[in-house]
């Protein structure tokens, strides 16, 4: 028995390649002066032999290739005037010099295809260049509407399939998302639109991130139903489960109030936040970052992403005003003590030590979970799919002051979902509870390992009693496919009750 299906919708998840480009200048030696990450970016870096889409086998058809920042400048760009092309720069990708535009762009959509990818998409700053071949323009608003008409028709025939919008003289402008968004949807309508929440990687002040100013609550109410998925925004690493945590929290908390907010989250790389709350994942994490030297952080397991890919076949993405929504008032405190490091390389941030609190729990379709600890809990997100009643719960890492990615022990109950659905457990705990609506006595229960095509029978190694199944910590050590899991990566089981 294999409860994974072989296929998936288009989640709208992606590969984004901006990590990868930042790994790739941490590790030079010596770190380079006067370049930045986006000057990773090049034919070589991405199609070679060691190139980085000979990877992600098996969920290749579940990601859309981003390429981020820096495909379509030249080396060296620095003047933010610059950005906006569109164009395949002739450096970088010198067997595209001799053809027009558009014909770049669908041969680079060809070769991403090729490989097995559901398609490319692109990063595009929010504004046009005005600065074009050394000579400084402005457009008025009906030539910067003409310029997107273009670059839309373009994509159209490229058969480009994603834009990520980010950045640009016009981040955080409503109104210039709107007309992004209007310029695609009428000259290449299948093109998914992303527009981002810019913020800084950390809040300007512990204040900030607690309180949703005004500005953020009406960017929200414009942009949300402007586009087919917002983004959370960057984070830092090290306090990246409660950074996105907070931020989804925010997010999904306004859409509900927003009449035609039927964009979905992406929350970039905390894949199983993306799994538990119904939102579309930005892998940046690579295989490739267990070859590299001098990274200011250990290798991420590239199996967190797999299996969260592997979930969403089952419970794709779900708009973010769809159905309700539960947000936990007992708020937690992660800190991180940075170290010394590169001040030229994203994220630019100061040594010190940083703090960012977020929700104890967020539930989607479903009440609160329960989570009791002794000491510290971990964050709980949860959801119950509004289609097909799939349940899903992630218990997430936490950051302290002695280390990062710790799972604190805890006892998890939750209520919801459908016996008749799957579900998925993400990360670590001392038991985790489900409580349906009709007796489990009797039942049998089937659990499989994300990683694994092949599930086992695990009845006699949960409990079963009345309405309830409980589930004991580290049960996918017990199943096939564990053997497949990297020994940091959190574990990611599929259960099923026949």
């Amino acid at each position: 028995m294999n409860l994974i299906p072989d296929k998936t919708e288009n989640t709208g998840s992606y590969f984004c390649t901006w990590d990868s480009q930042c790994d790739e200048m941490n590790t030079r030696r010596p770190v380079p002066e006067g370049l930045s990450s986006r000057d990773a970016m090049c034919e070589e870096f991405l199609f070679g032999e060691n190139g980085l889409l000979n990877s992600f086998d098996g969920v290749r058809g579940d990601l859309i290739v981003v390429l981020d920042d820096g495909w379509d400048v030249p080396y060296g760009a620095t003047d933010t005037r610059l950005f906006g092309l569109l164009e395949a720069d002739k450096e970088r990708f010198p067997s595209l010099a001799e053809m027009q535009p558009a014909q770049r762009l669908k041969t680079l959509s060809e070769r991403v295809r090729s490989l097995g990818y559901r398609g490319l998409g692109l990063w595009v700053p929010t504004q046009t260049p005005s600065l074009v071949n050394g000579r400084e323009i402005f457009l008025s608003p009906r030539e910067e509407r003409e310029y997107w008409d273009e670059r839309a028709k373009w994509c159209r025939e490229a058969g480009v399939v994603y834009i990520k919008a980010d950045w640009g003289a016009h981040q955080g402008d409503a109104d210039y998302c709107e007309m992004m968004t209007e310029c695609f949807r009428k000259y290449a309508p299948d093109v998914l639109i992303e527009h981002g929440l810019v913020r800084r990687p950390l809040f300007e002040s512990p204040e900030v991130g607690h309180a949703v100013p005004d500005r953020v609550k009406e960017y929200l109410r414009r942009v949300l139903p402007a586009c087919d998925y917002l983004r959370t925004y960057d984070v830092v690493h090290e306090l990246k489960y409660a950074s996105t945590v907070d931020r989804a929290a925010v997010c999904l908390n306004e859409a509900k109030n927003i009449n035609g907010a039927c964009a979905v989250l992406n929350i970039e790389d905390t894949a199983l936040i993306g799994a538990a709350l119904g939102c579309s994942i930005g892998v940046m994490r690579h295989e490739f970052e267990k070859k590299r030297k001098y990274l200011p952080l250990s290798p991420r397991p590239v199996t967190d992403s797999v299996c969260a890919l592997r979930w969403q076949r089952t419970a794709p993405p779900f708009a973010a005003n769809r159905g309700e929504l539960h947000i936990s008032s007992e708020r937690l405190k992660d800190v991180w003590r940075c170290p010394k490091r590169a001040q030229n390389l994203w994220p630019k941030v100061s040594e010190g030590d940083y703090y960012v609190t977020a929700p104890l729990s967020v539930s989607r379709n479903m009440p609160l979970p329960e989570v009791s600890a002794k000491g510290e809990k971990p964050y709980v997100l949860c959801s119950v799919h509004p289609d097909n009643g799939a349940l899903c719960v992630a218990v997430t890492p936490r950051t302290f002051t002695y280390g990062f990615y710790i799972t604190p022990p805890a006892e998890i109950k939750v209520k919801g979902g459908s016996i008749s659905a799957p579900a998925g457990l993400f990360g670590s705990f001392e038991s985790l509870s489900i409580d349906y609506d009709e007796t489990v006595e009797g039942r049998k229960v089937y659990a499989q390992n994300m990683l694994s095509d092949e599930a086992a029978d695990v009845t006699d190694k949960v409990t079963l009693s009345g309405s309830r199944l409980t589930v004991p910590g580290g049960l996918e050590t017990a199943l096939p496919g564990f053997s497949y899991y990297e020994s940091d990566s959190l574990p990611a089981v599929m259960l099923k009750i026949v």
